[in-house]
C-alpha cells in the first residue's frame, strides 16, 4: 500500500509572505556564494588560530568578516525589496491577498533577518573550535556574535525603509552617507557631547554597556526592537492605503516607549539624564517621521476618532495620519525632552535641544513652501533638501565661520540657521556664549512658526474630509446628514 506523504518545509502558522521571501531569498546564487565563502575563510581562519593561540590579528580577522557579513552583506539585500514591487506592480497584487502593507514590509525584513541567523548559526562551531584552543571568553564570544547580528537586523530595517523609494540614486546616497544615522544634521551629536562627556560614556556604547548595569543586555534588545518597529513602519506608512490609521499605532508605541525609558531611567542605576540624552539623540528621526506624511483627506479617517467622543477628537490632534498633526506631535517631543533635559542636566542644554529640533521644522517648512509640498510622498524631498543644507552649512562653516573663530570673535550670524548654530556655539567666546545661545533660539523659534502657518492652511484644505466623517457617524447614531 502506497502512502502518500504531505511535505512542509515551513508551517502554516508563518506569515505567507515570510515564507514567500525566504523560500526566495535561501535560493538565490548569492545567499548560497556567501555562505559558501564565509564557511571557506571560517575554516581557514579556525586552523590559524588553533596554531597561532588565537592571536590578535586572527581574531581580527575572524571578527571583521564576521561583521562585514552580518551587519553589511545581508543587510544590504534588502536595498530594493520594495522598489522592485513597485516597479513591476506586483505590489497592488500583493494587497490583493489582503496582506496588510505592515506584514508586507515585515516579511521583507523577516527574511533577511531569518537568513542572517541562519548564518549566525552555522558560525556557532567555529567559535566553539576556537575556544577549545584556549584564550578566548565562549559566552563572551558567543554574547558579541548575537550583538553583530542584533545590529545588522536593525541596519537591514533601515535597509528596508529606503528600499521603498523608487529613486536609485537616492536610496544609493542615503545608505553610503553615514550621516543619515545621526539624524537630520549635526545636532544629535553635538547635543548628545554636551550632555556627555569626551570619553566613550557619552556614546550608545555607554547605554549598553555602562549606564544599563544589570539591565543593559536587555535595553540593547528593547532599543534594537524599537529601532526595527521604527523603520519597518516608517516604510509600512509609505505604502499603506490612504485610509491607513497605521499613524496610530506608530505614534503611541513611540510616546510609550519614551516614557518607558525615562521610568526605567529613573527607577534603575542607568539615571534619568541618560535615557534623556537616549531620547534626544532618536528624536530628529520621530520629528522626520511624524513631518513626512501626507495630509489624509479620507472621511473615514477622521471618522474614527470622531466616532471616539471628545477623547477620539483629541487625540487626533496628535494621532491622525498626516503632517498637521505630526507638528503638534512633534512638538510634544521636544516639550518632553527639553523638559527632561532642563531638570536633569541644565537650561543651557534644553536650549541645545530647541535649535536642535528647529532643524528638522526648517527642513519641513522648506519642503511645503515650494513644490514638493504636492508629492506623493514628502520623505524624497525631505532627504534631498536635508542633504543640500547640509552641504551648503558644510561650505558655509568651511568660507565664513573658520576665519572668523581664528580672529577670536564670535561668529553672530551663525544664529541664523539653527544647522549652522552649533559650530559657531562651538567656536564662541565664552563671554558671549550665552547671549548667542539665546539668540539662536529666537530665530529658530521661526521655522516652526513658518510650519505653524502652512499648517493652518493644510489644515482648513481638508476640512471637508473632516465633515464628511462627522456626518458619517453622525448618520450612523440616528442623525440627519447636513
Amino acid at each position: 500500500m502506497n502512502v502518500a506523504l504531505t511535505l512542509s518545509d515551513f508551517p502554516d502558522r508563518l506569515s505567507p509572505m515570510v515564507v514567500k521571501e525566504l523560500r526566495q531569498g535561501l535560493r538565490t546564487r548569492l545567499f548560497g556564494g556567501v555562505l559558501l565563502t564565509l564557511h571557506l575563510m571560517l575554516v581557514l581562519l579556525t586552523l590559524l588560530s588553533g596554531g597561532a593561540e588565537n592571536t590578535a590579528v586572527v581574531s581580527g580577522w575572524f571578527d571583521g568578516i564576521i561583521t562585514l557579513v552580518l551587519c553589511i552583506i545581508m543587510p544590504l539585500r534588502g536595498f530594493s525589496a520594495v522598489a522592485d514591487e513597485l516597479k513591476s506592480g506586483t505590489l497592488d497584487m500583493l494587497a490583493l491577498t489582503r496582506l496588510s502593507a505592515g506584514r508586507i514590509i515585515f516579511g521583507k525584513w523577516a527574511a533577511i533577518a531569518s537568513q542572517s541567523l541562519l548564518l549566525m548559526l552555522s558560525i556557532l562551531p567555529y567559535v566553539v573550535a576556537r575556544f577549545v584552543f584556549g584564550g578566548l571568553d565562549l559566552f563572551g564570544e558567543i554574547a558579541a556574535l548575537f550583538y553583530k547580528w542584533l545590529a545588522g537586523v536593525v541596519i537591514a530595517a533601515v535597509i528596508v525603509a529606503l528600499s521603498t523609494q523608487r529613486q536609485f540614486w537616492l536610496r544609493a546616497l542615503v545608505v553610503f552617507l553615514p550621516l543619515m544615522i545621526g539624524g537630520c544634521g549635526a545636532f544629535s551629536f553635538i547635543v548628545m557631547s554636551r550632555m556627555g562627556t569626551s570619553t566613550p560614556s557619552g556614546s550608545m556604547f555607554y547605554f549598553f554597556t555602562k549606564s544599563g548595569g544589570g539591565t543593559a543586555p536587555l535595553l540593547a534588545v528593547v532599543m534594537a526592537a524599537w529601532a526595527i518597529f521604527f523603520f519597518l513602519s516608517l516604510a509600512a506608512t509609505r505604502i499603506a492605503p490612504t485610509a491607513s490609521l497605521l499613524s496610530v499605532i506608530k505614534r503611541s508605541v513611540h510616546l510609550l516607549m519614551i516614557f518607558a525609558l525615562l521610568l526605567l531611567g529613573w527607577l534603575t542605576s542607568a539615571g534619568v539624564a541618560s535615557m534623556a540624552a537616549l531620547v534626544v539623540s532618536v528624536l530628529p528621526l520621530l520629528m522626520m517621521d511624524a513631518l513626512t506624511e501626507r495630509v489624509n483627506e479620507v472621511p473615514s479617517v477622521y471618522a474614527a476618532f470622531y466616532q471616539r467622543g471628545c477623547l477620539g477628537r483629541a487625540a487626533m490632534w496628535l494621532l491622525a495620519p498626516g503632517w498637521v498633526t505630526g507638528l503638534v506631535y512633534s512638538a510634544l517631543l521636544v516639550a518632553l525632552a527639553v523638559g527632561c533635559v532642563g531638570w536633569t542636566r541644565s537650561v543651557e542644554e534644553a536650549k541645545l535641544v530647541v535649535v536642535s529640533a528647529a532643524g528638522v521644522w526648517m527642513i519641513a517648512a522648506l519642503v511645503q513652501l515650494f513644490s514638493t509640498r504636492r508629492s506623493r510622498d514628502l520623505l524624497p524631498p525631505f532627504i534631498i533638501f536635508w542633504l543640500l543644507v547640509n552641504v551648503v552649512i558644510a561650505m558655509l562653516g568651511s568660507l565664513l565661520v573658520m576665519p572668523v573663530a581664528m580672529r577670536s570673535t564670535t561668529a553672530k550670524f551663525t544664529s541664523l540657521l539653527p544647522q549652522l548654530f552649533p559650530l559657531g556655539y562651538a567656536t564662541a567666546q565664552p563671554a558671549d556664549k550665552a547671549a548667542l545661545l539665546d539668540l539662536g533660539v529666537l530665530t529658530a523659534c521661526i521655522w516652526p512658526m513658518v510650519l505653524l502657518i502652512a499648517a493652518v492652511l493644510a489644515w482648513r484644505h481638508a476640512r471637508p474630509a473632516r465633515q464628511e466623517g462627522w456626518r458619517m457617524i453622525h448618520c450612523q447614531k440616528g442623525g440627519t446628514a447636513v
